[in-house]
Protein backbone atom coordinates (compact mmCIF):
# COMPACT_ATOMS: atom_id res chain seq x y z
CA UNK A 1 0.00 0.00 0.00
CA UNK A 2 1.24 3.36 -0.92
CA UNK A 3 0.26 6.85 0.31
CA UNK A 4 1.66 10.46 0.19
CA UNK A 5 1.57 12.05 3.42
CA UNK A 6 2.62 15.27 5.18
CA UNK A 7 5.10 15.24 8.17
CA UNK A 8 3.35 13.54 11.17
CA UNK A 9 2.33 15.30 14.10
CA UNK A 10 2.62 12.27 16.37
CA UNK A 11 5.97 11.73 16.51
CA UNK A 12 5.30 12.22 20.64
CA UNK A 13 4.06 9.01 20.91
CA UNK A 14 7.11 6.80 19.95
CA UNK A 15 9.40 5.74 22.47
CA UNK A 16 12.22 8.38 22.61
CA UNK A 17 16.00 8.21 23.14
CA UNK A 18 18.70 10.89 24.33
CA UNK A 19 19.39 13.50 21.29
CA UNK A 20 22.72 11.97 19.64
CA UNK A 21 24.03 15.19 17.83
CA UNK A 22 25.58 17.83 19.38
CA UNK A 23 25.79 19.94 16.09
CA UNK A 24 23.04 19.72 13.48
CA UNK A 25 23.55 19.70 10.05
CA UNK A 26 22.90 23.07 7.48
CA UNK A 27 21.77 22.44 4.30
CA UNK A 28 25.66 22.44 2.94
CA UNK A 29 26.76 19.60 5.48
CA UNK A 30 24.04 17.16 3.43
CA UNK A 31 25.92 15.23 0.35
CA UNK A 32 23.97 13.11 -2.19
CA UNK A 33 24.89 9.34 -1.27
CA UNK A 34 25.24 9.94 2.42
CA UNK A 35 23.59 7.40 4.29
CA UNK A 36 22.70 8.26 8.39
CA UNK A 37 20.93 4.98 10.75
CA UNK A 38 20.65 5.12 14.53
CA UNK A 39 20.00 2.59 17.05
CA UNK A 40 16.24 0.23 17.34
CA UNK A 41 13.85 1.50 18.67
CA UNK A 42 10.76 -0.54 19.94
CA UNK A 43 7.33 -0.08 19.97
CA UNK A 44 5.88 -1.33 22.85
CA UNK A 45 2.26 -1.75 23.66
CA UNK A 46 2.44 1.77 25.69
CA UNK A 47 3.46 3.91 22.65
CA UNK A 48 1.26 2.07 20.31
CA UNK A 49 -1.92 2.47 22.88
CA UNK A 50 -0.80 6.32 22.93
CA UNK A 51 -0.50 6.88 19.58
CA UNK A 52 -4.21 5.14 19.33
CA UNK A 53 -5.65 8.04 21.49
CA UNK A 54 -3.62 10.52 19.39
CA UNK A 55 -5.19 9.19 15.86
CA UNK A 56 -8.04 7.97 17.35
CA UNK A 57 -7.42 4.70 15.68
CA UNK A 58 -8.47 2.35 18.99
CA UNK A 59 -9.12 -0.69 16.77
CA UNK A 60 -8.38 -4.05 18.77
CA UNK A 61 -6.38 -5.02 15.39
CA UNK A 62 -3.68 -2.44 17.21
CA UNK A 63 -4.31 -3.23 21.25
CA UNK A 64 -5.54 -6.84 21.47
CA UNK A 65 -4.34 -10.15 20.69
CA UNK A 66 -6.29 -12.57 18.50
CA UNK A 67 -7.39 -10.00 15.90
CA UNK A 68 -4.72 -9.62 13.32
CA UNK A 69 -4.13 -12.65 10.57
CA UNK A 70 -1.48 -14.45 12.98
CA UNK A 71 -3.38 -13.33 16.26
CA UNK A 72 -0.53 -10.40 17.28
CA UNK A 73 -1.85 -6.99 17.81
CA UNK A 74 -0.21 -4.59 14.23
CA UNK A 75 1.58 -1.37 14.94
CA UNK A 76 -0.40 1.54 13.34
CA UNK A 77 1.01 1.78 9.40
CA UNK A 78 1.86 5.96 10.20
CA UNK A 79 3.16 5.27 13.45
CA UNK A 80 6.03 4.05 11.22
CA UNK A 81 6.15 6.75 9.63
CA UNK A 82 5.85 9.22 12.49
CA UNK A 83 8.52 7.06 13.88
CA UNK A 84 10.85 8.19 10.89
CA UNK A 85 10.45 11.81 11.76
CA UNK A 86 11.08 11.35 15.56
CA UNK A 87 13.85 9.12 15.08
CA UNK A 88 15.28 12.52 12.48
CA UNK A 89 15.20 14.49 15.73
CA UNK A 90 17.04 12.65 17.94
CA UNK A 91 19.55 11.98 15.45
CA UNK A 92 20.11 16.12 15.54
CA UNK A 93 18.97 16.52 12.11
CA UNK A 94 15.64 18.50 11.93
CA UNK A 95 17.16 21.59 13.58
CA UNK A 96 17.43 23.37 10.64
CA UNK A 97 14.60 22.14 8.57
CA UNK A 98 12.57 25.00 7.56
CA UNK A 99 9.82 22.58 5.96
CA UNK A 100 8.85 18.58 5.01
CA UNK A 101 6.96 17.36 2.02
CA UNK A 102 6.32 15.28 -0.56
CA UNK A 103 6.55 12.23 1.31
CA UNK A 104 5.71 8.85 -0.34
CA UNK A 105 5.70 5.77 1.77
CA UNK A 106 4.96 2.51 1.12
CA UNK A 107 3.96 -0.09 3.93
CA UNK A 108 5.18 -3.31 2.88
CA UNK A 109 4.81 -5.69 5.68
CA UNK A 110 3.06 -5.11 9.25
CA UNK A 111 5.05 -4.36 12.19
CA UNK A 112 3.76 -5.86 15.62
CA UNK A 113 3.49 -4.72 19.22
CA UNK A 114 6.85 -5.19 20.47
CA UNK A 115 8.89 -5.27 17.04
CA UNK A 116 12.25 -3.18 17.18
CA UNK A 117 12.70 -1.25 13.85
CA UNK A 118 15.82 0.47 12.53
CA UNK A 119 15.83 4.04 10.31
CA UNK A 120 18.53 4.32 7.21
CA UNK A 121 18.13 7.38 5.18
CA UNK A 122 20.43 8.05 2.46
CA UNK A 123 20.44 11.39 0.98
CA UNK A 124 19.44 11.22 -2.99
CA UNK A 125 19.06 15.23 -3.93
CA UNK A 126 20.40 18.20 -2.70
CA UNK A 127 19.45 21.92 -4.53
CA UNK A 128 19.79 25.37 -3.55
CA UNK A 129 16.86 27.24 -4.06
CA UNK A 130 16.97 30.27 -5.77
CA UNK A 131 16.80 32.30 -2.79
CA UNK A 132 20.18 30.77 -1.76
CA UNK A 133 19.40 31.12 2.12
CA UNK A 134 18.44 27.32 2.21
CA UNK A 135 18.06 24.28 0.14
CA UNK A 136 15.82 21.06 -0.63
CA UNK A 137 17.66 17.64 0.22
CA UNK A 138 15.91 14.42 -1.02
CA UNK A 139 15.70 11.57 1.58
CA UNK A 140 15.02 7.76 0.78
CA UNK A 141 14.08 5.36 3.97
CA UNK A 142 14.18 1.99 5.04
CA UNK A 143 12.89 0.43 7.53
CA UNK A 144 13.58 -3.07 9.22
CA UNK A 145 12.39 -4.99 11.90
CA UNK A 146 14.87 -6.65 14.28
CA UNK A 147 14.90 -9.67 11.69
CA UNK A 148 16.00 -7.45 8.78
CA UNK A 149 13.01 -7.78 7.29
CA UNK A 150 12.04 -4.03 4.90
CA UNK A 151 8.60 -3.47 6.45
CA UNK A 152 8.50 0.04 5.06
CA UNK A 153 10.22 2.35 2.30
CA UNK A 154 9.41 5.98 2.18
CA UNK A 155 10.97 8.95 0.38
CA UNK A 156 10.81 12.26 1.60
CA UNK A 157 11.98 16.31 1.08
CA UNK A 158 13.13 18.83 3.03
CA UNK A 159 13.73 22.39 3.22
CA UNK A 160 16.87 22.77 4.82
CA UNK A 161 18.45 26.55 5.98
CA UNK A 162 21.87 27.37 4.79
CA UNK A 163 24.69 28.54 6.68
CA UNK A 164 25.67 31.08 4.75
CA UNK A 165 23.70 32.86 1.90
CA UNK A 166 26.12 32.26 -0.87
CA UNK A 167 25.45 30.87 -4.57
CA UNK A 168 27.21 27.44 -4.06
CA UNK A 169 25.90 25.78 -6.83
CA UNK A 170 28.05 25.28 -9.35
CA UNK A 171 31.16 24.10 -7.01
CA UNK A 172 28.03 21.34 -5.88
CA UNK A 173 27.11 20.76 -9.50
CA UNK A 174 28.49 17.21 -9.59
CA UNK A 175 26.01 15.80 -7.62
CA UNK A 176 23.25 17.98 -8.63
CA UNK A 177 21.67 15.41 -10.26
CA UNK A 178 19.31 14.84 -12.35
CA UNK A 179 19.63 18.87 -12.94
CA UNK A 180 19.24 20.87 -16.68
CA UNK A 181 23.05 22.50 -15.59
CA UNK A 182 24.19 19.07 -14.37
CA UNK A 183 23.10 17.30 -17.48
CA UNK A 184 24.63 19.89 -19.74
CA UNK A 185 27.69 19.69 -17.72
CA UNK A 186 27.92 16.11 -18.09
CA UNK A 187 27.48 16.38 -22.46
CA UNK A 188 30.46 18.91 -22.23
CA UNK A 189 32.77 15.85 -20.19
CA UNK A 190 31.35 13.00 -22.51
CA UNK A 191 32.93 14.97 -25.33
CA UNK A 192 36.30 14.77 -23.96
CA UNK A 193 35.42 11.15 -23.08
CA UNK A 194 37.39 8.80 -25.30
CA UNK A 195 35.01 5.74 -24.18
CA UNK A 196 32.32 7.62 -24.86
CA UNK A 197 32.98 9.12 -28.15
CA UNK A 198 34.42 5.58 -29.17
CA UNK A 199 31.11 3.78 -28.20
CA UNK A 200 28.60 5.89 -29.76
CA UNK A 201 31.26 6.67 -32.98
CA UNK A 202 28.76 5.75 -35.86
CA UNK A 203 25.82 5.92 -33.65
CA UNK A 204 22.29 8.48 -34.18
CA UNK A 205 19.88 8.64 -31.23
CA UNK A 206 18.89 10.08 -27.73
CA UNK A 207 19.72 8.74 -24.85
CA UNK A 208 17.28 8.87 -21.81
CA UNK A 209 18.18 8.79 -18.24
CA UNK A 210 15.70 8.65 -15.87
CA UNK A 211 16.01 9.69 -12.01
CA UNK A 212 12.46 8.49 -10.29
CA UNK A 213 10.14 10.75 -11.77
CA UNK A 214 12.24 13.16 -13.92
CA UNK A 215 13.65 12.35 -17.15
CA UNK A 216 17.28 13.67 -19.18
CA UNK A 217 17.74 13.39 -22.74
CA UNK A 218 21.38 13.24 -24.38
CA UNK A 219 21.04 13.85 -28.12
CA UNK A 220 23.94 12.34 -29.84
CA UNK A 221 25.38 11.94 -33.20
CA UNK A 222 28.45 10.39 -34.35
CA UNK A 223 30.16 10.26 -31.12
CA UNK A 224 28.67 13.85 -30.10
CA UNK A 225 26.05 14.87 -27.63
CA UNK A 226 24.69 18.29 -29.44
CA UNK A 227 21.74 18.85 -26.69
CA UNK A 228 21.44 17.49 -23.01
CA UNK A 229 17.95 18.73 -21.43
CA UNK A 230 14.60 17.25 -20.87
CA UNK A 231 12.94 17.47 -24.72
CA UNK A 232 14.60 16.73 -27.89
CA UNK A 233 12.65 16.74 -31.07
CA UNK A 234 12.32 13.01 -31.62
CA UNK A 235 12.14 11.77 -28.11
CA UNK A 236 14.09 9.05 -26.61
CA UNK A 237 15.71 6.16 -28.42
CA UNK A 238 15.65 4.24 -24.96
CA UNK A 239 15.86 5.24 -21.39
CA UNK A 240 17.70 3.76 -18.62
CA UNK A 241 15.55 4.46 -15.58
CA UNK A 242 16.14 3.63 -11.78
CA UNK A 243 14.78 5.30 -8.52
CA UNK A 244 16.46 8.39 -6.98
CA UNK A 245 18.69 6.10 -4.12
CA UNK A 246 19.92 3.61 -6.77
CA UNK A 247 21.39 6.29 -9.12
CA UNK A 248 22.89 8.04 -5.84
CA UNK A 249 24.32 4.43 -4.54
CA UNK A 250 25.69 4.57 -8.28
CA UNK A 251 27.13 7.72 -8.40
CA UNK A 252 28.76 8.11 -5.49
CA UNK A 253 29.51 4.96 -4.36
CA UNK A 254 33.29 2.89 -4.55
CA UNK A 255 33.25 1.24 -7.83
CA UNK A 256 30.92 1.83 -11.08
CA UNK A 257 28.95 -1.43 -10.29
CA UNK A 258 25.82 -0.62 -13.00
CA UNK A 259 26.26 -4.26 -14.98
CA UNK A 260 25.99 -5.80 -11.64
CA UNK A 261 22.83 -3.55 -10.92
CA UNK A 262 21.25 -4.52 -13.78
CA UNK A 263 21.64 -8.00 -13.46
CA UNK A 264 19.81 -7.38 -9.85
CA UNK A 265 16.72 -5.64 -11.87
CA UNK A 266 17.46 -2.17 -10.25
CA UNK A 267 17.49 -0.54 -13.47
CA UNK A 268 14.66 -0.64 -16.16
CA UNK A 269 15.00 0.22 -19.80
CA UNK A 270 11.93 2.14 -21.83
CA UNK A 271 12.22 1.82 -25.86
CA UNK A 272 14.34 -0.24 -27.86
CA UNK A 273 16.42 -2.99 -26.29
CA UNK A 274 18.14 -3.44 -29.23
CA UNK A 275 19.87 -0.10 -29.30
CA UNK A 276 20.73 -0.06 -25.75
CA UNK A 277 22.30 -3.40 -26.20
CA UNK A 278 23.71 -1.63 -28.35
CA UNK A 279 25.07 1.13 -26.33
CA UNK A 280 25.68 -0.65 -23.52
CA UNK A 281 29.43 0.33 -23.17
CA UNK A 282 28.32 3.84 -23.97
CA UNK A 283 25.80 3.84 -21.09
CA UNK A 284 29.06 2.82 -18.73
CA UNK A 285 31.13 5.36 -19.71
CA UNK A 286 28.43 7.83 -19.26
CA UNK A 287 28.42 6.42 -15.21
CA UNK A 288 32.17 6.53 -15.10
CA UNK A 289 32.14 10.05 -16.29
CA UNK A 290 29.31 11.08 -14.19
CA UNK A 291 30.99 9.43 -11.44
CA UNK A 292 33.69 11.30 -11.58
CA UNK A 293 31.76 14.69 -12.06
CA UNK A 294 30.45 13.83 -8.55
CA UNK A 295 34.00 13.06 -7.39
CA UNK A 296 33.69 9.43 -6.17
CA UNK A 297 36.63 7.44 -6.67
CA UNK A 298 36.87 3.81 -8.44
CA UNK A 299 35.89 2.72 -11.71
CA UNK A 300 34.98 -0.53 -13.03
CA UNK A 301 34.85 -2.14 -16.76
CA UNK A 302 31.38 -3.44 -16.27
CA UNK A 303 31.88 -4.35 -19.78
Amino acid sequence: MSSSIAESPAEAAVSRAPREAATSPFFEDFEVGQVFTGPARTFSAEVVAAFAEVSGDRAALHTEHGHSANGRPLVHGPLGLAGFFGWHHERGLSDHVEAAFDTQWDFVSPIYVGDAVTYEMTVTRTRRTSALCNGIVGRHVVVRNQDGEVVQVGRTAALVAARQVVDDREARLGRAFPSVAWARALATRLGDSSAFTRATGTWDGTIGLRFGADLLLFRVYRGRVLEAGTRTPDGPTFVVSAPDVVWAHLLTGPVNDFTKRTMRDEFGVEGSAYEYLRLTAAIVAVVDEARTFAGAEGTEDNR
